[in-house]
């Protein structure tokens, strides 16, 4: 059984100009001890659909009655299902934030007080969650600093996080969201980092706390290179829609959709640095202006003038068994033979031999 299923979910804004549609029928699943990734250009609606997982979006939001959020109850512990959105009480959600589900964002500083020790904050969310007393959450909090690399977690846990580097803020912040041993983290954008050094530091720690900790993780980012990384499952999402979705090395050797086949298009190819990039043209609208039709069709250069796509919204069409594209039946192509490169090889070492550049690879320039 999943750890968490998405149904539906369809989500507007109350604003002066009306009700505005920002997720519209988005629904997926998460396995246990499994990390599905969301891709889309900001203002997709990745942010927005996560914190929906906790209603931590504004009071202003309004979820369709069709839009079920189910955490399923963990059969070991004899749990029952929860339909998150029906909680309409703080404290009915003080068991899941937190505690069930915990979420890191992009900037580490946003998660921590600033007039608050680290320490302080980490053993504050074991006291809500947990029967611990202080002690134990202390000694807790610093093994998982110390889990996540920190060194000498013990003086590091009463520190305040402007005196933590940031790279240390990175695993500070996702040692805090471990303490609870959530069931399902969400990590929105945690790899958008100072340097590529931390960002690779992020990837590999997560990846070695998924085996330890046998949590699932929803893994948002607009970064398809670190999806190839770091999921196992990939949705595309574009104005607030799914628009593709399966096994990440089918969605990304094989993109059936136009709007997949454009992110990758627009990653920089290291075999060929004389490519130009191919950026998908235009801008993602705002919501107030979604189109009729698949939403993505205003920018699909490939699409023939009076197309079906412009006037009808397309069915998610099985492109290969697990993998689902919005396409109309008829326009999906076979699985090709041939794979994609979408994951940037590394650059062959190169030395000067009499004034000419050999590479390793062998051949002169």
């Amino acid at each position: 059984m999943s750890v968490l299923s998405v149904d539906n979910l369809t989500i507007r804004f109350k604003t002066d100009e009306g009700l505005i549609t920002a997720v519209e029928n988005v629904s997926f699943d998460i396995q246990p001890g499994e990390v599905l990734g969301l891709v889309g250009e900001s203002g997709s609606g990745k942010s927005v659909t996560a914190k929906s997982l906790m209603q931590l979006n504004g009071k202003n939001t309004v979820y369709d009655p069709a839009s079920r959020v189910i955490l399923h109850g963990d059969a070991e512990a004899g749990g029952q299902d929860i339909d998150i959105l029906s909680l309409k009480h703080e404290r009915d959600m003080l068991p899941i934030r937190g505690g069930a589900i915990s979420m890191i964002f992009q900037e580490p500083m946003a998660s921590f007080a600033p007039a608050i020790s680290v320490g302080a904050q980490m053993v504050e969310q074991l006291l809500i969650h947990t029967d611990m007393n202080k002690n134990a959450a202390k000694e807790l909090s610093i093994e998982m600093l110390d889990r996540v690399g920190i060194t000498e977690p013990a003086q590091r846990f009463d520190q305040y996080v402007f005196e933590f580097s940031g790279g240390m803020r990175q695993r500070a912040m996702i040692a805090m969201a471990l303490t609870t041993k959530p069931r399902l983290l969400i990590a929105d954008e945690p790899t958008t980092a100072p340097d590529v050094t931390i960002q690779r530091q992020v990837i590999d720690l997560m990846k070695e706390l998924i085996g330890d900790f046998g949590m699932s993780i929803l893994f948002i980012t607009h970064d398809l290179g670190v999806i190839a990384q770091t999921a196992d499952r990939v949705s595309v999402m574009y104005l607030g829609r799914i628009l593709e979705s399966g096994p990440v090395r089918d969605v990304l050797r094989n993109p059936a959709h136009a709007y997949t086949q454009g992110l990758l298009n627009a990653l920089p190819n290291l075999d060929d640095f004389d490519a130009p990039l191919t950026p998908i043209p235009g801008d993602i609208p705002s919501p107030l202006e979604r189109p009729p039709g698949c939403v993505f069709h205003p920018r699909n250069v490939n699409l023939e003038p009076g197309s079906r796509y412009e006037r009808e919204v397309p069915p998610m069409s099985e492109v290969s068994p697990g993998h689902f594209a919005a396409l109309f039946p008829e326009d999906v192509v076979p699985m090709k033979s041939e794979p994609k490169q979408v994951a940037p090889k590394k650059r062959p070492i190169k030395k000067t031999v009499s004034n000419k550049t050999v590479s390793k690879k062998g051949g002169k320039s």
